[in-house]
């Protein structure tokens, strides 16, 4: 059979959608109500979060939209198979008429629907607490999205001009190696809903062995990485999502701890 039919691959991607339906619908709620009651609680009190003369509510709107975002992109692969429920749904999966390779880039893309859906949920949150703020006539009433935006920029600013660079290339290294991590760690360990603690676990050991190892490891994000650090990195990457697809090929309906 062939690896890859991209008229295969849209019937294994409009299944999956159709199934996924309630999955994504209860993660745009969850979303939008975490983010409305955070927004409600730091915004509906200027004085809730104060240094100073100077009230930070907004911006701890704006930490806390960020970290959702982040914790979404990062650990999104572990997300794959969060909205199969038991034995049978995987059994379906496994016999659907499609290559392993296309089944498992559908599973691996769950992660990528989400983004959009939670952002409408972040919007939606926002025009909330807007709305709530001013009706209660507070007069310092705006959106979060405005003060993300002014964040993100003075943030940026604040930074020396020659740490630009290297900070960038260190955190898409840094994101996108974490990232193959917990797509290997979703097929890797059986527990699907809790497979992020456990891969959690191993990436801080891992982390802890490469700085005693490599202590000069600290100092990556004030520099440019080597061409050596990039290649060893890509290659690990690389080597991550291989081992993920191998295991997904080797999914076992019955088993213990671990897929092997």
């Amino acid at each position: 059979m062939i690896q890859f039919n991209i008229h295969r691959f849209g019937k294994v991607a409009k299944r999956s959608l159709t199934n996924d339906k309630k999955y994504h619908w209860k993660s745009f709620l969850q979303t939008l109500v975490i983010l409305m009651l955070v927004f409600l609680f730091f915004t509906t009190s200027q004085n809730r979060i104060m240094v100073g003369q100077i009230s930070y509510s907004y911006q701890a709107c704006c930490i806390a939209t960020l970290v959702s975002f982040v914790v979404t992109i990062v650990l999104g692969p572990s997300f794959m198979f969060y909205s199969m429920d038991g034995k049978h749904d995987m059994q379906a999966l496994m016999m659907l008429p499609a290559s392993n390779f296309e089944k498992y880039l559908m599973r691996y893309a769950s992660w990528i629907i989400l983004l959009p859906i939670h952002l409408v949920a972040f919007f939606a949150a926002d025009l909330v607490q807007y709305i709530v703020n001013m009706l209660m006539g507070h007069d310092y009433t705006t959106f979060v999205t405005t003060c993300l935006v002014d964040v993100v920029i003075d943030t940026w600013h604040k930074i020396p001009a020659g740490l630009h660079v290297p900070i960038a290339v260190s955190a898409i290294f840094s994101i996108v190696w974490l990232h193959s991590c917990y797509a290997l760690g979703a097929t890797f360990f059986r527990s699907n809903k809790y497979n992020w603690v456990a891969t959690t676990i191993v990436i801080i050991l891992i982390t802890i062995v490469q700085l005693a190892i490599f202590p000069e490891g600290k100092e990556l994000i004030n520099r440019m990485p080597s061409i050596m650090e990039v290649i060893v990195t890509l290659v690990w990457v690389i080597l991550n999502f291989w081992l993920s697809y191998r295991l997904f090929c080797r999914q076992q309906v019955i088993g213990k701890f671990v897929n092997m």
